[in-house]
């Protein structure tokens, strides 16, 4: 241990003489590792997030006539390396491509399947994509993304589906195993969906829940409004999910689960609003007690979203 020590002191005392501060490690790049699929169930494989920020969960489905991939990332590279995966996985097949919801790390880079691949959103995504999508893509170059990750978004073409569905739930036949899609209109965004395979019982949630980590609350104006959001149908749509009775959840981003991942959701909204309503603490201090009941979430910047949002909803 104290070679160690000598050795971390030796760096400092080397920047200090130096003048140079100690920067902190970059961010990871958010670009899908498609080399690594995941087999969670007979031609069902997920490509897992790593836990990188704005990496989703990605899931391909294969059927013996249809592939479905579900969600595709942040950009060009993202989509063209999950493209090349589910061509491999599922040669001579059609492929499909949907999106859980609108935020661009899990579809912006669907212009990569517009000639390969046949895309399939319900028409309140669709609307959302067309109205917001522009403003989305500029706020997520502008404010979200470091300097030196911008490039990822470069080149990006807001793609419209070549179909979309009207209904709450519709019945994807890939060709011997069936997809259903099911959406709730405005939830985390305006037409979030979640693809659920009845036979496996296995639930891709989108970012309807997170695995040991603060919801995503969106409330990011001018970009992102309480508009565009609505945590109460978000509940009703994770108490009908549990209601499915799935086995396995892959949630949007985190690693992968059982329903405790939706219940654990839910437990949090209900306190973050008892807590709003009737707490009465200062805001710095109802951020502290929030974050320590979850001392081992993270990406605790979206607790603060979640309170003013519960302060509007009063």
């Amino acid at each position: 241990m104290g070679t160690v020590a000598l050795a971390a002191s030796s760096e400092v005392a080397a920047a200090q003489e130096l003048d140079t501060p100690l920067l902190p490690p970059k961010k990871p790049l958010p670009t899908v590792d498609a080399r690594f699929p995941v087999e969670v169930a007979p031609g069902v494989f997920v490509l897992l997030d790593k836990r990188i920020p704005l990496v989703p969960n990605i899931g391909i489905v294969v059927g013996r006539e249809t592939v479905l991939v579900i969600d595709c990332g942040l950009g060009i590279d993202s989509a063209e390396s999950v493209l090349a995966l589910a061509k491999k996985l599922a040669p001579g097949r059609q492929v499909a491509l949907t999106v859980t919801h609108a935020h661009p790390e899990h579809g912006f880079g669907a212009q990569v399947f517009k000639s390969d691949a046949r895309i399939y959103y319900n028409s309140l995504q669709r609307d959302y994509f067309a109205q917001s999508g522009q403003k989305l893509l500029d706020g997520f170059r502008a404010g979200v993304l470091p300097a030196e990750q911008k490039h990822l978004l470069d080149n990006v073409v807001l793609t419209p589906p070549h179909q979309v569905y009207d209904q709450q739930r519709v019945k994807v036949d890939l060709g011997g195993r069936e997809v259903e899609l099911r959406t709730w209109g405005k939830a985390h965004t305006p037409g979030d969906q979640i693809a659920f395979l009845p036979a496996e019982r296995i639930v891709f949630m989108g970012d309807l829940a997170e695995e040991r980590m603060f919801p995503i609350v969106p409330l990011f104006p001018p970009m992102i409004t309480a508009e565009d959001m609505n945590i109460a149908q978000w509940e009703v749509a994770l108490n009908d999910v549990l209601r499915l009775q799935p086995s396995l959840v892959v949630p949007g981003h985190g690693s992968l689960g059982g329903p405790e991942t939706i219940s654990e959701v839910l437990g949090y909204f209900q306190e973050v609003r008892r807590l709003v309503q009737s707490a009465n603490l200062p805001e710095r201090r109802l951020l502290e007690v929030i974050r320590a009941k979850y001392p081992t979430w993270e990406n605790p910047e979206f607790i603060e979203p979640a309170t003013v949002y519960f302060s509007q909803e009063t």
